[in-house]
């Protein structure tokens, strides 16, 4: 049964989705009508309420899918098509212990810290304080079960456990000025990855992690929608064609 204080997704018979976070005697507005919060409490995930105007609102338990992409954001977000391959490429499992450089909105930091279990450990670092606090809030919305560590300091000057992290990402304007700070953090056969939104800093990372890390990889992952009607399935018409560069690879001795 739904609780006061938990997330749901709620789904209007228009198709339109939103996150929202059950509070007694609430009400959610919506172009459908507004939906009481009371009417939630209590029912089961799949139920369905209806608004003031009689219109229906499935209510759904969210995925990290979904807590990924309702996020509050000040900055750009890497996105789940991303950070599917982030996990699978840099070996992610429920003990391991992350170093994030670069926490912005805490996109990223909610995909880690939803496959953790309370072994895990994200140290996580954003100079910016605004960014961090919001990352926070993110987060914290998947009730995680592992140690986050939020680090509201600049990483080129802040000390890593040596040979303790298991995989790290960068997300910064110039991963190159940290790749060695990373390079000791990491243990051996620990994975980095790096995000890039350009080539030409793609080019000017490469001499910086060649020596110091193996199976190097680049890639970009494009994710194209279908319309899904009947007897006229086919491609929408229009896609995201960039968003971002992914490096990785693998520590080496």
């Amino acid at each position: 049964m739904i609780q006061e204080g938990e997330y749901v997704i709620l789904i209007g018979e228009n198709g339109k989705k939103w996150l929202v976070k059950i509070r007694r005697d609430q009400v959610f507005s919506t172009d459908l009508g507004n939906v009481k919060h009371n009417d939630i409490i209590g029912k089961e995930y799949g139920d369905k309420v209806y608004t003031n105007t009689g219109r229906v609102v499935w209510v759904l338990k969210p995925s990290l899918y979904d807590y990924i992409m309702k996020i509050k954001r000040k900055t750009q977000i890497i996105y789940p098509k991303d950070i599917g391959y982030i996990i699978v490429r840099l070996g992610i499992k429920p003990d391991s212990k992350i170093l994030e450089i670069g926490t912005g909105s805490g996109a990223l930091t909610t995909g880690l810290a939803w496959i953790l279990s309370e072994n895990g450990v994200i140290d996580t670092y954003e100079r910016r304080s605004e960014f961090l606090e919001l990352a926070k809030e993110n987060v914290l919305k998947i009730r995680p079960k592992a140690e986050i560590n939020f680090y509201n300091e600049d990483a080129l000057y802040a000390i890593f456990k040596e040979n303790y992290y298991d995989a790290s990402f960068i997300d910064i304007d110039s991963p190159w000025s940290i790749v060695d700070k990373v390079y000791n953090a990491l243990k051996p056969s620990g994975r980095i990855g790096i995000l890039l939104p350009t080539y030409n800093q793609v080019d000017k990372l490469i001499p910086y992690i060649k020596d110091k890390f193996i199976d190097i990889e680049g890639v970009e992952v494009f994710l194209r929608d279908l319309r899904l009607k009947k007897g006229m399935i086919r491609p929408e018409f229009r896609m995201i064609g960039f968003t971002s560069i992914l490096v990785t690879g693998i520590k080496i001795l």
